[in-house]
């Protein structure tokens, strides 16, 4: 985190959009480092599951979002993203790439942008531990 405030001194990672962050998605802040870390989990565990029951189901990235965030989410986000990212959007939804939980108010301490969006009501430097 020091390094990252260190090599981009003025860059707000919190109140940009992910996609227009510096070298894209290997952009060093907090918000990727959480995004590829929770990657390589849900590969990790899909290849045990995988292993264990000699399925092949491709590795999904599960986000949870508050109710607030959710309808922000499907209602705001989406519709505002660049046609490319949101016909991808759409896509890894429909394919189960990328699983979307709405959760309950009482467990919104894990709610993606509580933590790490724009306008969070939690909003937190450091990453989880996990």
């Amino acid at each position: 985190m020091d390094d990252f405030e260190n090599d981009f001194p003025k860059f707000d990672w919190k109140n940009i959009p992910a996609y227009k962050h510096p070298l894209g998605k290997d952009c060093p802040c907090p918000k990727h480092e959480y995004i590829r870390e929770q990657i390589n989990i849900t590969k990790t565990l899909s290849q045990e599951k995988n292993n264990n029951h000699n399925l092949k189901q491709k590795p999904h990235i599960t986000l949870k979002f508050c109710p607030d965030h959710y309808d922000v989410y499907f209602n705001e986000v989406i519709p505002s993203m660049p046609l490319k990212h949101k016909l991808m959007t759409k896509l890894a939804l429909k394919l189960g790439a990328v699983v979307i939980q709405k959760i309950p108010y009482m467990q919104s301490d894990q709610c993606f942008y509580c933590k790490f969006g724009s306008g969070g009501f939690d909003k937190k430097k450091e990453l989880p531990p996990i």
